[in-house]
């Protein structure tokens, strides 16, 4: 008598991508089984396989190599072959074939009647495709899919997510918000995160090449930054300041790319930074950065003359000069009036237009 046996990892709804394994167990042949990886949000069958002719032992072990006991849950058959299915035509809709293996792992369900199953499956997500990134797609990959979708859905049909990417985000934002905190336990004429920020940007732009350890020079006192009184601490916060020194030299490296956007800067002072109605704030905050931008430039005198006296960049030094001293009224109606030019004139495009000057590309 032939009865089937249906598992699905535990977390599938939340994820958007099953893996789904049935088995078809007949006394006389042993079991036979496929296991789907589906991806309900966008691209359907991504991987299958397929065995036969395995004693019942061999079968629970295949299972628990795939599906862990802990992390999978029985599903009736009919519904494993409904939720195949359907994610199945949501793909093709869009463009997107099975893996070739599909045909022939699809055998092991093909006595079972999917419309046994009582529940309806959504696909996409809110609405729409969304395609994550798996680990092991290339770029080309990515641009294969995203060219399907765009022309199926149009550029704002649908939703890309990279894994990958959103770490490296969250790794950047990590190290950024350390920094925050330790500065603020700092003596109260230690310069505060912006400003530093800007410090550590004009220090990778300056023409002479400046180490990190100028910088602990400038700002503390031969015994260090305050509460350092062991090595492991101090450690600690090299660390710190040397993973935010690479984050800026990034934001560097994005500002003066070949394919950066007009609105790209290498300010890292954002909107989010702050409540969605305290304008103030983030304007201080730039201020706040535009200062120790201008301070850099003061600490190290010399190699900033051949810059700061450039005529192509002396409307964009007048902006943050301005923007670093905002106790004068001279400078805020100056910098009010570049905000009304065409293109306006404000920091971020300021310290955009200086990191292009002195970080060209060839």
């Amino acid at each position: 008598m032939t009865r089937y046996e249906a598992y699905v990892g535990k977390d599938w709804k939340e994820l958007g991508i099953a893996t789904i394994l049935i088995a078809c167990i007949r006394p006389e042949r042993g079991v036979e089984l496929a296991v789907f990886l589906v991806d309900m949000f966008c691209l359907g069958v991504k991987d299958a396989m397929h065995d036969e002719g395995l004693t019942d032992g061999e079968f629970r072990g295949y299972l628990d190599k795939q599906i862990g006991e802990n992390i999978r849950e029985p599903i009736h058959p009919a519904c494993a072959k409904k939720l195949i299915e359907g994610a199945l035509a949501y793909a093709e809709d869009l463009g997107f074939a099975p893996h070739r293996d599909y045909r022939k792992a699809r055998r092991v369900f093909s006595g079972i009647d999917a419309s046994a199953c009582p529940e309806m499956f959504a696909y996409g997500e809110e609405g729409r495709p969304c395609y994550v990134r798996g680990p092991n797609d290339s770029e080309e990959r990515v641009d294969r899919v995203l060219a399907v979708l765009e022309r199926k859905c149009g550029a704002g049909g649908f939703k890309f997510v990279d894994p990958a990417a959103e770490e490296e985000e969250y790794a950047g934002e990590t190290v950024r918000n350390d920094l925050i905190e330790w500065l603020e336990e700092e003596p109260e004429d230690v310069p505060r995160f912006f400003e530093v920020s800007g410090i550590i940007t004009a220090m990778q732009l300056c023409p002479e090449v400046l180490s990190l350890s100028a910088l602990i020079d400038v700002l503390w006192d031969p015994a260090g930054p305050h509460g350092l009184a062991d090595g492991d601490e101090a450690q600690e916060f090299m660390n710190i300041l040397r993973n935010y020194w690479n984050e800026v030299g990034g934001l560097i490296a994005n500002t003066v790319a070949p394919d950066a956007a007009p609105g790209d800067t290498c300010i890292d002072v954002w909107i989010d930074d702050f409540e969605p109605d305290d304008k103030t704030a983030l304007v201080l905050a730039m201020s706040d950065w535009a200062g120790g931008f201008m301070r850099a430039t003061e600490i190290w005198p010399g190699p900033w003359v051949g810059p700061l006296s450039r005529p192509d960049l002396a409307p964009h030094w007048e902006v943050l000069r301005c923007m670093s001293d905002l106790s004068k009224p001279e400078n805020v109606d100056l910098l009010e009036q570049a905000g009304k030019e065409t293109p306006p004139r404000n920091a971020g495009r300021a310290a955009a237009a200086i990191a292009r000057a002195l970080r060209p590309i060839h």
